[in-house]
């Protein structure tokens, strides 16, 4: 029974989508791609500067995620954070902010959590070139590093590798001669017959929305793209559920861990207020992990 998305129709309306639009300028499945001015092209590399670094909105990152975390998370769960570099750290003289005082800074202001570092996770070749996604296939680092923290094991070998050869990203437009890249899906018997539950997009059940590769926005292959909330069942047989508070990074994380969990539930802040998320999960004995790109940490009044 499609519960989660009978239940986010009483209660959060599509307009909340609508009008979050733009918010990250990363993803390619929520906003129209970065100005000019702010993507450079760097050795055939097209780079988003986020620059400068807002101190008050890594601040109010922390406020928020701490508030989420002890009004629902803290009592009987286990509780995980993250923040993901962005390309720029990884691209010889792209602009960067201080990524490694953002996380010292995040691991103060919330002791409580679990901190997984990923900076040395991921290196230059792991995003996309028109792009500041992260490249599902080149993924093994991060799920190491979850996987140590969090308690699993991933291996990125095991899976399918699915090609589509005409990806150009978020970024592609402000290029003057972008070329398509490709873009890699990966499954497994654990993603073939998972089922995902997704509120903007009620007629898919596959975690691989691959209509979506023909669309405007490929990258919404992964979980059909930008949403509120999206849970993803499998017959995994761990006894083991994950709630991710995301942006739409995790939306090519997850499906690499329906061999893992039960039951991913996926909640984007953005787009849907704080107050909301009961109707979409009850927090009890599960793994939560707060997972953030660092472009979200820096413009995070975005977070409802």
């Amino acid at each position: 029974m499609r519960t989660l998305v009978r239940a986010a129709a009483a209660v959060c309306a599509a307009a909340m989508l609508a009008s979050c639009a733009g918010a990250d300028s990363s993803s390619t499945s929520s906003s129209a791609p970065a100005a000019v001015s702010d993507v450079l092209e760097l050795d055939g590399e097209l780079v988003k500067d986020i620059t400068p670094l807002d101190e008050r909105s890594v601040e109010r990152f922390a406020e928020k995620i701490r508030s989420v975390a002890q009004e629902y998370c803290m009592v009987n769960n286990r509780v995980f954070c993250a923040v993901i570099p962005d390309k720029a750290q990884f691209t010889d003289g792209a602009p960067r902010v201080d990524f490694g005082a953002v996380c010292a800074a995040l691991d103060e202001a919330l002791p409580d959590m679990t901190h997984i570092g990923l900076s040395g996770a991921l290196g230059a070749g792991d995003y996309y070139r028109t792009d500041g996604h992260w490249r599902q296939e080149r993924l093994q680092g991060v799920a190491d590093a979850l996987g140590d923290a969090m308690g699993f094991s991933v291996d990125l070998s095991a899976f399918e590798a699915h090609t589509f050869d005409g990806f150009l990203g978020a970024y592609a437009e402000d290029a003057e001669d972008a070329q398509p890249e490709t873009l890699v899906w990966l499954t497994s018997a654990a993603t073939d017959s998972a089922v995902q539950d997704n509120y903007q997009a009620p007629d898919v059940t596959d975690v691989y929305d691959t209509a979506r590769l023909e669309s405007a926005i490929p990258y919404d292959v992964y979980l059909s793209g930008a949403t509120p909330a999206v849970t993803v069942t499998t017959n995994a047989g761990t006894g083991r559920e994950l709630v991710i508070f995301r942006d739409s990074f995790a939306s090519s994380l997850a499906p690499l861990l329906c061999g893992v969990y039960d039951k991913i539930t996926l909640l984007d802040l953005r787009y849907m207020a704080t107050p909301l998320l009961e109707q979409f999960v009850t927090f009890d004995d599960q793994d939560v992990l707060f997972l953030y790109s660092m472009e979200v940490v820096n413009n995070s009044a975005m977070l409802r």
